[in-house]
């Protein structure tokens, strides 16, 4: 399996990669579902309204435990699940890789947790008092604390990395060996790990936003 992503064409001296075309192309696709599906919203919803409601309301409850609040931050939340998990599927198609397979899209969308989570904090308690949180329960623990938010940052997005690209590795080399047998068993694995890491990166969202807005609580 190739790392690299190959350059498909340069716009405006930019170069374009297999990444951002499949990226963009999924989100294209999600924005006209999202479209169709709104004007197919009905008081009694059919089976795939309920299972779309359902996980709102999932995501609800765990922000309202974590957070206080059951909405406040779902526009983020659920737009980084929704986007999370249609990258990771992504990869169970013929002939595309998963944008999450990319370290530059895992990166990204750390960086975004990162700022938001931060941003959210100084809107709920104020510059000083958000920041006067890295110096508890000592001013001692402020460089460690610090770090910590950095390192959780990299880690999170390592841990999506890592584990989209290990199941490509994975499934390549079983391809060669068994080209017969493995190949669907492996791709509905593929899914089943895709929509796992899509659930811990929604879950890590949240617990780090919850950190950063409650009152006295640990960041």
């Amino acid at each position: 399996m190739d790392l690299e992503r190959h350059v498909l064409f340069s716009l405006l001296g930019l170069s374009v990669t297999s990444t951002v075309v499949t990226t963009f192309g999924m989100v294209v696709l999600l924005s006209i579902l999202a479209m169709i599906a709104g004007r197919g919203i009905r008081e009694r919803p059919a089976r795939l309204q309920a299972v779309a409601e359902w996980g709102l309301s999932a995501l609800e409850e765990m922000l309202g435990e974590v957070t206080e609040s059951r909405t406040r931050y779902l526009p983020l939340v659920a737009t980084l699940a929704v986007f999370v998990l249609a990258a990771n599927c992504m990869g169970v198609l013929p002939f595309v890789e998963a944008p999450t397979a990319d370290v530059n899209t895992p990166v990204t969308l750390a960086l975004i947790v990162f700022f938001s989570v931060h941003y959210y904090g100084v809107r709920e308690a104020g510059v000083l008092g958000y920041l006067g949180k890295f110096a508890r329960p000592t001013v001692l623990l402020l460089p460690i604390n610090i770090l910590a938010h950095v390192t959780r940052t990299l880690s999170l997005a390592i841990r999506l990395f890592g584990n989209m690209v290990s199941h490509q590795i994975i499934v390549a080399i079983l391809l060669v060996i068994l080209p017969l047998v493995v190949p669907a068993m492996l791709e509905l694995f593929g899914l089943l790990i895709g929509v796992l890491q899509a659930y811990i990166f929604t879950v890590l969202t949240i617990v780090y936003i919850g950190g950063a807005v409650r009152a006295g609580g640990e960041i």
